[in-house]
């Protein structure tokens, strides 16, 4: 059954009427989402309940209820939010090249997930046959990066996704490859889980950027 949620109408008219009453949901919907982000990325979507995130952000379940009718709708604005902080860091970078941006974004992601930790839950997952297949966040994040990577390359090196593959691929292999530097780091090709080690992440993570730098380059000199 749905539960019912406060729509952005509502959300607007307590705005007027009761402002400080309308800054604590917000607080509080805020709250929830950074934690769910937190949550989904550390233990793995699927590994993790609504119960739980209202635990971890000092609510009742219920009141995770009146903000959100399921753990999608959790979710979807978890990636919202995220996608939304991508882009403004993408914005505010400069004159820098997509892929140094990428660079510096992967390593503060990355730097951020090694500070929290990865659950067993999430080591297992990572270790499995399809953690992709698992876990509907990732999947959800990793789609968003996709499109505005392949919107930043296609501008920087004028080329028309219409007509040109390459960036697209790019932007996958982008993605698929920071998905790949944690696999590495959890022991999936080595045998040893270095994931707790911030240096190596970093290495495996940035590592991967500059091999997708060097394959895209090579494939637009062949065009």
């Amino acid at each position: 059954m749905t539960r019912p949620t406060t729509s952005p109408e509502k959300i607007l008219q307590e705005k007027i009427l009761y402002p400080r009453r309308t800054e604590r949901r917000l607080q509080i919907r805020a709250n929830l989402i950074r934690t769910a982000a937190i949550m989904f990325s550390r233990n793995g979507y699927s590994q993790t309940t609504l119960a739980e995130v209202a635990d971890a952000a000092d609510v009742h379940v219920q009141t995770l209820y009146r903000h959100f009718s399921s753990k999608e709708d959790l979710a979807l604005a978890a990636v919202q939010t995220a996608m939304e902080d991508c882009r403004n860091y993408f914005e505010n970078a400069g004159e820098l090249s997509t892929f140094a941006i990428w660079r510096g974004w992967i390593e503060k992601t990355v730097s951020r997930l090694s500070t929290l930790g990865f659950d067993q839950r999430k080591k297992d997952q990572l270790l499995g046959p399809s953690s992709f297949l698992n876990d509907n966040y990732i999947v959800m994040i990793y789609s968003g990066y996709e499109n505005l990577l392949t919107e930043y390359l296609a501008q920087e090196f004028k080329l028309d996704p219409e007509q040109s593959r390459i960036p697209r691929l790019a932007a996958c292999m982008l993605c698929a490859g920071n998905e790949a530097a944690i696999k590495r780091c959890a022991g999936v090709d080595t045998g040893r889980d270095t994931l707790a080690d911030l240096d190596i992440l970093v290495k495996e993570s940035v590592g991967v950027v500059d091999d997708t730098q060097r394959v895209f380059l090579s494939l637009l000199s062949e065009q």
